[in-house]
């Protein structure tokens, strides 16, 4: 007879996710896996979460430092997109048809009601409990809607029209998850302000709660004109960041600083990024450990021109001490953060490559920037102090549950 040796005073919570939780290779795995971590420590948690089977299987067993128990459903990339195509019949977003299983839906059918209340760590594993009679907590990570809305000003005429329509269905999904979750995260206030921009009638609070990173040791700065980009270069934000970067931006720095490198590190490099390389620019695909390019950045930038939410890429960053350029759109979400002090935030083309020269020509100004950055992850960023807000937001949904439970006998 297998023994539940779990606390039965503290909450039993199924958490929710549509992608493997491991590696953490990019800005989604990392945040939930930081999200389960903080669940874990005020409740008893089990996994389940989708995937596709050409994914690689990843080791899980780490995930057991914080749950109970893990439940994996795979299903074809065939299937997948048939979904998907499917999906422009219904009303949900794409992505929801996308990344459906109806073995994952009956499984959470059949054990809901063990659980006090569902953890969806994204929109699209909302679906499995939207008009359900539970107790149920989101994070939105970011606001997709707006993320959707950025990539259609920036995309060709056929993307154009499918992002539009994504944008809409996820502006309306969103809304309809507010008005019933009885607790909702998020990952910045300016995700925040939009989602609530749209739901004027609902006065539900979104508690935000950011990313965190570790800190590290402040790197040495270099004399060396090395600038680098970190992120998953399938990711169409990311590809469109780069892409427009090397055509607008390090032609002017490359005319003032010949010996420029921009090294463009990340996973599985499109063609669109491959088509880059050149004598200036390195595409290095998949690295074991991005921190390696890091350490030798002369400047590491983030020119981010769509996209939504906070830059786990600029965290990092920060935390090691880098001089970090940027822009409006990289920079959402670092609350307080002071251009020029702790990092350069720069409006267009022609003023971030003003700024990189400026930077490249001053080793004295770069190391102040790093110190700086260093210090606004320690005092804003960290592990503990995420956690801390963390505990004390579920804390209110929970006490809010429960007032509601008593309500109702």
């Amino acid at each position: 007879m297998e023994v539940d040796n779990r606390n039965i005073s503290r909450p039993r919570v199924l958490f929710i996710n549509t992608k493997t939780l491991l590696p953490n290779i990019d800005g989604a795995t990392i945040r939930s896996t930081e999200m389960l971590r903080m669940l874990s420590e005020t409740c008893d948690v089990d996994v389940v979460y989708t995937c596709s089977r050409s994914t690689k299987p990843a080791d899980v067993s780490p995930l057991y430092m914080y749950c109970g128990k893990v439940t994996e459903f795979t299903t074809s990339t065939f299937s997948m997109v048939a979904r998907g195509l499917l999906g422009l019949f219904s009303g949900k977003p794409l992505q929801c048809s996308y990344f459906y299983s109806r073995e994952a839906q009956r499984y959470i059918d059949e054990h809901l009601a063990e659980y006090d209340f569902v953890f969806c760590n994204n929109l699209r594993a909302a679906q499995y409990v939207v008009g359900k009679k539970c107790n149920k907590v989101i994070d939105f990570v970011d606001a997709l809607s707006m993320r959707y809305k950025h990539d259609a000003d920036n995309a060709g005429l056929i993307w154009k029209l499918v992002y539009l329509l994504e944008y809409r269905r996820l502006e309306r999904y969103e809304i309809r998850v507010l008005q019933e979750f009885q607790g909702c995260f998020i990952i910045s206030d300016v995700d925040r302000q939009y989602i609530l921009s749209n739901a004027k009638d609902c006065r539900k609070p979104i508690y935000v709660v950011n990313n965190s990173t570790d800190l590290k040791p402040c790197i040495t700065q270099n004399n060396e004109q090395n600038l680098v980009f970190v992120g998953s270069m399938y990711y169409e934000p990311n590809i469109v960041a780069v892409t427009s970067f090397v055509h607008n931006v390090l032609p002017a720095v490359i005319r003032r600083h010949p010996q420029t490198k921009f090294y463009i590190v990340g996973s599985r490099p499109v063609k669109q990024v491959k088509h880059l390389q050149s004598d200036s620019v390195i595409v290095t695909g998949f690295v074991d450990d991005p921190k390696q390019y890091l350490e030798k950045a002369t400047v590491v930038v983030v020119p981010m021109i769509s996209g939504a939410g906070v830059q786990n890429k600029i965290l990092e960053a920060m935390s090691m001490g880098c001089c970090v350029v940027t822009t409006p759109i990289g920079a959402e979400g670092l609350e307080n953060v002071v251009s020029g002090r702790d990092i350069i935030i720069a409006s267009h083309a022609g003023q971030m490559a003003k700024e990189i020269n400026l930077l490249l020509d001053d080793k004295v100004r770069r190391e102040s920037i790093g110190t700086a950055a260093h210090n606004y992850i320690e005092q804003n960023l960290t592990y503990q102090i995420i956690a801390k807000q963390f505990a004390a937001y579920l804390d209110c949904i929970i006490k809010n549950m429960q007032g509601v439970a008593v309500e109702q006998k």
